[in-house]
């Protein structure tokens, strides 16, 4: 069975068309995969699995120590402004009937404004899962997406980069869940992308909407 979020129709796993404004906007990924992005754990409790493409978030995790860090471009052809939202979530191999304790934190950066050079974390908004975009059947290994709550995006331009940090907190470090993680093995992430809304086929100038 199939989990949509409310205002989408269609066939795909998360939904299809948004149900709002079917004449002009259509829904896209906008991907990064796991495999290609820079990891930090001194102690290997997050690691590498080159056979399976993915990214391995020990149950042994610790946050904020062990982290995957990435980056995404907004696409010339995604809404602008007013509406513009993203949904970010990730795609797993699922061996239980429950989601790990995932951290996704995003900060947005508009090229050509103001920003911040971060020391730290405290400059990013942090996300934990909300629900999961197929129901578990049960038993075996299963290909799931788990989603992260909708962002809004309105304030992104053209090619504004959205950086992330994805971090596992087994033991609930930091206070953001209710208890510690209810998986009680690994976590095999292969992509953590986000969904967003489209409304062109490009701009109509080169760094202009």
């Amino acid at each position: 069975m199939i989990q949509r979020y409310p205002d989408q129709i269609g066939s795909g796993p998360l939904g299809g068309l948004d149900s709002g404004s079917l004449a002009s906007v259509r829904w896209d990924d906008i991907s990064g995969q796991l495999l290609s992005a820079r990891l930090n754990s001194p102690s290997g409790r997050v690691v590498t699995d080159y056979f399976n493409s993915a990214v391995n978030f020990k149950n042994n995790a610790v946050y904020p120590d062990d982290f995957a860090v990435f980056s995404i471009q907004m696409h010339h052809r995604c809404l602008i402004g007013a509406g513009a939202v993203l949904r970010p979530h990730f795609h797993w191999y699922q061996t239980q009937n429950d989601y790990p304790n995932m951290i996704l934190g995003y900060k947005f950066i508009n090229w050509g404004a103001a920003t911040s050079i971060e020391t730290d974390w405290s400059g990013y908004t942090l996300l934990i899962p909300d629900s999961d975009g197929y129901i578990y059947p049960g038993s075996g290994t299963f290909g799931q997406i788990t989603r992260f709550p909708e962002v809004d995006s309105s304030s992104l331009t053209i090619s504004a980069t959205v950086n992330f940090v994805l971090f596992r907190d087994n033991a609930n470090d930091s206070g953001l869940f209710s208890g510690s993680d209810p998986i009680s093995g690994d976590a095999l992430i292969s992509y953590n992308d986000s969904h967003i809304k489209n409304d062109s086929a490009g701009s109509r100038q080169e760094v202009i909407k």
